[in-house]
């Protein structure tokens, strides 16, 4: 009788087993499609900038200023010799005071360039000051910072090549009106040794500046371009069992 009541209990044991584990399932189906589906996955994020990216940008905004300022110091020392030259052209007073009115036009541009060349060093310093912050060096190495100094980047070099195309025009002018006036001095105009050497010292001015700009020109529309064609926008879609996202950024390209 005892053997009989043990396999009883064992039989009886093994038949809940099946039932247990049935409840089991339903219990989880029931608990919803997130379970059903399988694990959540937590939405994507943009992919973090790295340290590379940031430092070509860095590398090639370097390379910019570096340009502009060399640009800035040959306009400035053009000021400066134009007021040395200038004021050592004034002086004399013989040819009918020829030299005179080249030193007058000479103190002009040297002016002139003088007050250029140092705004542009000053604003050269500024965006140096502004970029090379602790904040902004650690901003670019986020997605969104590293994009946002990228375009402050492409819309500073567009800017300055903008403003060196205008000079260029100016530039060209003068060289217009020296030459009309070196022109007019073998036209029959009164005090023609006047004439003469007022066009001489303004398209020795203009030379020297259309050349100055004609190379901000080239190089800032190069620097302009290299920045545009690094950046691009990426989307990207991800997502597990019924959770969907899509994720908007910048993507670059080296």
């Amino acid at each position: 009788m005892v053997e009989i009541a043990a396999r009883m209990i064992r039989s009886r044991g093994r038949a809940r087993r099946p039932l247990a584990a049935a409840l089991a399932v339903s219990s989880l189906l029931a608990a919803g499609p997130s379970l059903a589906d399988g694990p959540t996955a937590p939405p994507p994020t943009a992919p973090a900038a790295s340290d590379a990216d940031a430092e070509r940008l860095e590398a090639l905004h370097a390379e910019s200023l570096h340009t502009r300022r060399v640009l800035a110091d040959a306009v400035l020392l053009d000021g400066i010799a134009g007021l040395v030259g200038g004021g050592v052209l004034v002086v004399p007073d013989g040819d009918d005071q020829a030299w005179r009115y080249a030193g007058a036009n000479t103190l002009l541009f040297g002016a002139i360039n003088l007050v250029v060349g140092l705004r542009a060093l000053i604003g050269i310093g500024h965006e140096e000051l502004t970029w090379s912050t602790d904040s902004a060096r650690a901003a670019r190495r986020t997605p969104e910072g590293l994009a946002a100094a990228r375009m402050h980047a492409a819309h500073d070099e567009q800017r300055e090549a903008i403003g060196h195309a205008l000079n260029l025009g100016l530039d060209l002018a003068y060289l217009g009106v020296g030459g009309a006036a070196v022109f007019a001095s073998e036209s029959g105009v009164s005090h023609p040794l006047r004439w003469r050497a007022s066009g001489i010292a303004i398209g020795i001015q203009s030379l020297v500046l259309v050349a100055i700009d004609l190379v901000g020109v080239v190089d800032s529309r190069g620097y302009h371009e290299r920045l545009i064609h690094e950046f691009a926008p990426s989307v990207t879609f991800a997502g597990v069992g019924r959770d969907r996202a899509v994720t908007f950024g910048w993507q670059g390209r080296f």
